[in-house]
C-alpha cells in the first residue's frame, strides 16, 4: 500500500514539474513576443551622423573632437581645408564628426551644434573653431556667445537656449563619448579612426600625414 502511494506521489510530482517547466517556457515566449511587438525607442534625430563629403567615398574618417580642444581647432583651421580640396571635394574621403567633449562648455557647445540646421552644422563647427579663443577661453559668458553664433547660423534664440539646457541631448552626446572609448579606445582629442581602424591618428597631424594614409588606401582599392 505504501509503495503504491509513493509511486503515485512521484508521478504527481513529475507531472507538476513538467507543468511548471511548460508554463515557464510559455511565459518566456510571451514576454519575448511582447518585447518584439513594442515599438522601438526612437533615436534622437539630432544625433544622426554628421558627414562631410560624399556618403559613397571609399575612405571613411571617424573624427573624435572636443569644441574646446585647441589641437582640434588647429586641425579644422590649418589642416582640414587642404584635405577638403584634395580628397573630400573629389569624392575620395568623407569625415564623420563625433562629439568627445572634454568639459562642460564643450558639451553645451556640442549640443547647440547638434540643434543647428543640417546644412549649417559644419559651418557652425568651423566658426566655433576659428573663434575658439573668443568664446571658449574668454572671461565673458561663453553660453551667450554660443547662442549669438547659433542665431547667425539660422537657429532661433529660444531654440538655442533650450539646447544649451537639454539634458537628454547632452546625455546622448556623453553616451557617444563612452562608446568611442570602448569601441576605439579614444582617450584624447583629436583622434581620427580611418576605415574602422585600418589606421588611427592622434593629435593635429599635418595634411601630408593624412595624405600618405589616404593615398595608400585608395591605391589598394584600384
Amino acid at each position: 500500500m505504501l509503495s503504491f502511494f509513493l509511486y503515485n506521489y512521484r508521478r504527481l510530482i513529475r507531472k507538476q514539474k513538467i507543468w511548471v517547466t511548460r508554463m515557464r517556457t510559455l511565459l518566456s515566449l510571451f514576454f519575448l513576443a511582447l518585447c518584439f511587438a513594442l515599438p522601438a525607442r526612437a533615436e534622437d534625430p539630432r544625433m544622426a551622423d554628421r558627414v562631410l563629403g560624399s556618403p559613397s567615398a571609399p575612405v571613411r574618417v571617424d573624427e573624435f573632437v572636443s569644441l574646446t580642444c585647441s589641437h582640434c581647432a588647429d586641425f579644422y583651421v590649418q589642416t582640414l581645408p587642404e584635405l577638403e580640396k584634395r580628397y573630400v571635394e573629389t569624392g575620395k574621403v568623407k569625415f564623420i564628426m563625433h562629439d568627445f567633449p572634454l568639459d562642460g562648455i564643450s558639451l553645451k557647445a556640442a549640443a547647440v551644434a547638434r540643434c543647428m540646421p543640417t546644412d549649417e552644422y559644419f559651418p557652425f563647427i568651423k566658426t566655433l573653431y576659428q573663434t575658439q579663443m573668443q568664446w571658449a577661453f574668454s572671461k565673458t559668458d561663453p553660453e551667450a556667445t554660443l547662442i549669438q553664433y547659433a542665431k547667425l547660423g539660422g537657429l532661433s534664440e529660444e531654440k538655442a537656449k533650450a539646447c544649451v539646457k537639454d539634458k537628454d541631448l547632452q546625455n546622448a552626446i556623453l553616451t557617444e563619448r563612452t562608446t568611442a572609448t570602448s569601441k576605439y579606445q579614444v582617450e584624447a582629442t583629436p583622434t581620427f579612426v580611418i576605415n574602422d581602424g585600418v589606421e588611427t591618428l592622434h593629435g593635429a597631424e599635418k595634411a601630408e600625414t593624412f595624405a600618405r594614409i589616404f593615398d595608400k588606401i585608395l591605391a589598394g582599392k584600384k
